[in-house]
């Protein structure tokens, strides 16, 4: 578990990227990393209908370590608690896991973030009210909408 998180802001763009599962939740992670510039490998069985295949590197089958060996971070969202702690388990010292069924065995979580112009806010209750940060990230949202910056 992060006790102190230390924020960054990281280029994706020649990271390679492993999502693990193809759900509703990889539909969403998968979304935020095509717009950071990567081009994540996405090993499921079945792809999420919001997942467009022509967009990712699709290895249709179900975890197994040698798919995942080389990855710099890899994101474990299957459905199966086992399976998304196994793969934090087998990680390398050098690989970065986010088990997004349990952030005490991850060793990031992504925050809710708003860009408005060239203003990146990020927000995130550490993992102790969702509901909390996106009702912020709103908020925030809404009142830096109606700001104009320009330098």
């Amino acid at each position: 578990m992060i006790k102190q998180p230390y924020p960054i802001i990281i280029d994706l763009t020649h990271k390679k990227i492993a999502v693990v599962g193809g759900g509703k939740v990889a539909a969403r992670k998968i979304s935020k990393l095509l717009a950071a510039g990567s081009k994540p490998v996405v090993i499921s069985p079945k792809l999420n209908p919001a997942i467009d295949p022509t967009k990712v590197e699709w290895i249709k089958g179900p975890y197994q370590r040698d798919r995942v060996a080389e990855m710099d971070i890899i994101i474990a969202c299957t459905d199966n608690p086992i399976v998304n702690e196994q793969i934090k388990k087998e990680a390398s010292h050098f690989q970065l896991v986010n088990n997004t069924s349990d952030k005490r065995h991850s060793d990031f979580y992504n925050l809710a973030t708003i860009m408005v112009d060239d203003i990146l806010l990020g927000i995130s209750t550490m993992g102790k009210s969702p509901s909390l940060a996106k009702q912020v990230k709103n908020e925030l949202s809404d009142w830096l909408k109606k700001r104009h910056w320009r330098e």
